[in-house]
């Protein structure tokens, strides 16, 4: 994937070459922005013929709708597959803002050298296979290692079923922290071992970077860790894709889990909607303004339907 990228963490002002903002902001109308995993997706990680259709209903009646989420751009084209997304999307939890089509980073926030440098040793000293995700200045890469424990495995397997181009074998994760543009380091450990692996990242980075740790339902019996930049989140993400495309209007997130929360933040506002499918998270549930069906029924997207294309949840 070809990319490109502007200074980490700098908004700016609205831009008429932003994807799909031809020439003037989006102003007063609605902005969607929603999750996939466990929230668009239903729990075998797919998107339905009725979300897909959904998405795309949305975008042709001049919704403006993007997603948030922590996958890569390679994974959100093939689970939204035949999806129009004009707008700008967030990926990698908001380590990256980017075009949907080119893969064009237009904001990137990259972790700290030195940061990225202690952990990496810290996890080769405790035995700990990382994957990390980094960015060369020309291509975005997702380095693997030996695939020595089941979420790792996990991790490769998804990516490498869905074509993820980015994937690339790392004989030495010390020395590619020291060389290359890391925006992710990700491990995992077992629910067993998760507090003292937490530990051992906190030790190695302080509050020099933002640690996600979410039990992984994908892989059953693994914690997954992630470690970014600091900046990198979602409701950093939304308040700068909101500023680069002039929008002054209610703000829509949908979102199941706790990397949703930063972006449940921004939508405070009278007219703001924080909408969430039942069997979410419990903190992101007690933070809803709009309960859905669960994702294994498409419960988001039939309540966009309902609220945005003036028909029934059923349609």
């Amino acid at each position: 994937m070809t990319a490109a990228a502007t200074p980490a963490g700098t908004p700016g002002s609205p831009e008429p070459g932003w994807p799909g903002q031809p020439g003037e902001p989006l102003g007063r109308r609605p902005l969607i922005v929603c999750d996939l995993d466990g929230t668009l997706l239903r729990p075998d990680a797919t998107a339905s013929a009725y979300t897909r259709r959904t998405l795309n209903r949305l975008a042709a009646a001049g919704v403006a709708l993007t997603i948030a989420t922590a996958r890569g751009m390679p994974s959100i084209r093939a689970l939204l597959a035949g999806v129009e997304l004009p707008l700008p999307v967030v990926e990698l939890g908001g380590s990256y803002i980017s075009d949907a089509v080119t893969g064009e980073h237009f904001v990137n926030h990259t972790l700290d050298r030195e940061v990225t440098v202690a952990l990496v040793d810290a996890l080769a000293v405790s035995g700990i296979e990382p994957t990390l995700t980094s960015w060369d200045g020309t291509a975005d890469h997702v380095d693997f290692g030996e695939l020595g424990n089941d979420s790792v495995r996990w991790f490769h397997d998804e990516k490498a079923a869905l074509g993820d181009p980015r994937l690339r074998y790392c004989p030495d994760f010390r020395a590619l922290a020291r060389s290359a543009q890391v925006v992710l380091v990700r491990l995992a450990a077992p629910h067993d071992d998760a507090e003292r692996v937490g530990k051992l990242i906190a030790a190695a980075c302080g509050d020099r970077a933002a640690v996600l740790a979410i039990r992984n339902d994908y892989c059953p019996g693994w914690t997954e860790f992630s470690v970014t930049a600091p900046t990198a989140d979602k409701g950093t993400a939304v308040r700068g894709l909101r500023e680069r495309l002039g929008h002054t209007g209610p703000l829509v997130v949908c979102g199941d889990h706790l990397n949703d929360l930063s972006m449940f933040a921004v939508a405070t506002a009278p007219q703001d909607r924080r909408i969430v499918p039942s069997g979410a998270h419990p903190d992101v549930l007690a933070l809803a303004t709009d309960v859905t069906g669960p994702s294994d029924a498409d419960g988001v997207a039939r309540y966009l339907a309902s609220a945005y294309l003036a028909e029934t949840a059923e349609g």
